[in-house]
């Protein structure tokens, strides 16, 4: 989904409280495993406790040599 090639999207999402990058994830039906999680400037791990207002990119993952 992430490597679609389409125009990166612009949108507001609502989670319960306590929620994290997973529950995200899984909302927008983003394999975990497919994408690097940027919030607020600052590349994360699988599992950061998302918070009101944060801003949230996601990137797919790539590998090279």
């Amino acid at each position: 989904m992430l490597a679609t090639g389409r125009a990166p999207k612009d949108e507001k999402l609502t989670l319960a409280e306590g929620a994290r990058t997973g529950d995200l994830l899984e909302a927008c039906g983003i394999d975990p495993g497919g994408c690097i999680i940027v919030i607020n400037g600052a590349v994360m791990v699988r599992g950061s406790e998302l918070h009101d207002g944060d801003r949230v990119q996601l990137h797919p993952a790539q590998a090279g040599g």
